[in-house]
Formats: structure tokens, C-alpha cells, sequence
């Protein structure tokens, strides 16, 4: 077990990543600070994204683009579903704004 402890050895031995290393655990703080205040900043778009599109995810399985209303898409024989980054509840906006600022997954939301 202490055999996986042996790379930090080499730590002491060099000054130039022995620093960067120093320098990461410094900057920790920062890096939570920031967090912190993107969390928040999500977090008010969140709220302000669920008051304003809180159920108006929906879509239609047999043909999303020509069939835009429940009762026309369940006529057809479709089932109207919710996809899966919405606003309809706090915790969902905050993984949609946090897909769209990460730039992963994010043509899927805007389509």
C-alpha cells in the first residue's frame, strides 16, 4: 500500500513540480470561489428559466416538428413526451445551463 506513495517522492526531488504543485493547492480557494459564484449564477437563471418555460418541453414522438400540441400528437397516435433538458424543476435548469456553458451535448438542447 505504501508502494503507491513512492511517486511523491519525486516531488522533493524536483523544485520545478514540487512549485506547480504548491501553486495548485494555493489556487484552490480561488477555483471553489468561482464555483461558488457560478453556482449561484446558475442558480438565478434557473429560477428565472422555470418561471418562464416550466412545462413548455414537450414534444411529440411520431413527428416533433409538425405536431406541436398534446391533443394533435396523441390523434396521431404519438406520445407526447418531455425531453430530457428542461426547466421544469431547479435541479434540471441547472444541468441544462451547465450542459450549455461545459459546450457539451449543448446542439442537443438548441435543436
Amino acid at each position: 500500500m505504501l508502494r503507491t506513495l513512492r511517486p511523491l517522492r519525486f516531488l522533493t526531488h524536483n523544485v520545478g513540480l514540487k512549485m506547480i504543485v504548491n501553486a495548485l493547492i494555493g489556487s484552490v480557494s480561488g477555483i471553489v470561489n468561482v464555483g461558488l459564484v457560478i453556482g449561484v449564477v446558475f442558480l438565478m437563471f434557473g429560477i428565472f428559466g422555470v418561471n418562464l418555460y416550466s412545462g413548455k418541453f414537450f414534444y411529440c414522438s411520431l413527428e416533433p416538428y409538425s405536431l406541436s400540441t398534446q391533443k394533435d400528437c396523441e390523434y396521431a397516435g404519438g406520445s407526447w413526451e418531455l425531453y430530457d433538458h428542461n426547466f421544469d424543476a431547479i435541479g434540471r435548469s441547472w444541468l441544462t445551463f451547465f450542459i450549455i456553458a461545459s459546450l457539451e451535448g449543448w446542439p442537443d438542447i438548441f435543436v
